[in-house]
């Protein structure tokens, strides 16, 4: 005999009631880290960088469409003298980094502090980190972008005094140091891979005196390692655990013209390129001029090879 039920299974109705409990949750947990990043977001969004597309564009580039970009990244400096001088913070730490989702590849080119350029907007020649405390981060760029010929889309400024904070709370970063030196007594040795925590990470990435360490040339090539571990850092699941702290930090100590709204769009659509990121050197000289000061002095052939690498990322003739 048929029996009709009046009713779902009682362990259906258990199941079912556990997922839409769950979908909740989950629904839950995505608005609040929505609402954190957007939050931290906003704390980055620097509104005061008036220039939204690039002179040298012929059209605006959008990370939603997946158009291969560019970003500066300026690390800053501030003291409490400079400060109170009124002098401006200093990008001792200069990156051209460009991205191509089309090609899934990436370049990253640090500058000099020194070198020797024009500063747009003074209608003068000095050294390229002047720019960051005459103008702030839209002079900065836009000497990039004149130094370099090629356009520069968006930026990001890091304070070093947070630079420590981000890599402890990021639960250190993992690098592999190339040469052999000592710097704010750690020692490192080519071929050794190192756990870092922040202060040992300012360390390896600002030594360019210390005998071994390569000069400027060598510092360059750790700001980059460190840049590229943080970044696969923040790319991993294993800061979650950490994220709202980690977001403070990042609102406290970072600024950008990029917005949130395509913030995520540079996530999804960049990620690729962000992780296979060639490393470009620039050569040249230290020469000390007739103002009696010591300037870098780009070799043309390494000057015009590195540049063409970034423009040729950028899908540019």
């Amino acid at each position: 005999m048929n029996r009709r039920t009046g009713g779902m299974h009682p362990v259906l109705k258990i199941l079912l009631t556990l997922l839409i409990i769950s979908v909740i949750v989950l629904i839950g947990i995505f608005a609040y880290v929505y609402l954190q990043l957007k939050g931290a977001a906003n704390d980055m969004y620097d509104d005061e960088f008036t220039s939204e597309t690039s002179d040298l564009r012929e059209t605006d580039v959008s990370f939603k469409d997946g158009d291969p970009i560019s970003v500066v990244l300026f690390g800053t400096d501030d003291d409490e003298s400079r400060n109170a001088s009124g002098m401006g913070q200093r990008s001792d730490t200069i990156m051209v980094v460009t991205l191509n989702p089309n090609t899934d590849e990436g370049r990253m080119l640090s500058i000099p502090r020194d070198t020797r350029t024009e500063i747009v907007g003074r209608d003068t020649v000095e050294k390229i980190n002047h720019a960051y405390a005459y103008g702030g981060p839209e002079m900065a760029s836009r000497t990039v972008e004149n130094f370099l010929d090629m356009p520069i889309d968006h930026f990001l400024s890091i304070n070093m005094d947070g630079f420590t904070t981000i890599v402890d709370e990021l639960g250190g970063i993992t690098v592999t140091s190339e040469d052999t030196f000592e710097q704010s007594g750690y020692q490192f040795t080519a071929g050794e891979t190192y756990e870092m925590d922040g202060d040992m990470a300012l360390a390896f990435s600002r030594s360019r005196k210390s005998e071994g360490a390569g000069g400027d040339s060598g510092r360059q090539k750790r700001q980059q390692q460190v840049v590229e571990s943080i970044g696969q850092e923040m790319l991993s699941l294993k800061t979650v655990a950490n994220f709202g702290s980690i977001l403070d930090v990042m609102g406290e100590n970072v600024r950008t013209n990029i917005p949130f709204k395509e913030m995520n769009a540079l996530r999804s659509n960049y990620q690729k390129a962000a992780q296979n990121i060639e490393r470009l050197t620039l050569e040249g000289t230290d020469q000390r001029l007739d103002d009696g000061l010591w300037y870098f002095i780009p070799d043309d052939s390494s000057f015009n090879s590195t540049r063409n690498e970034l423009r040729e990322n950028l899908d540019l003739e």
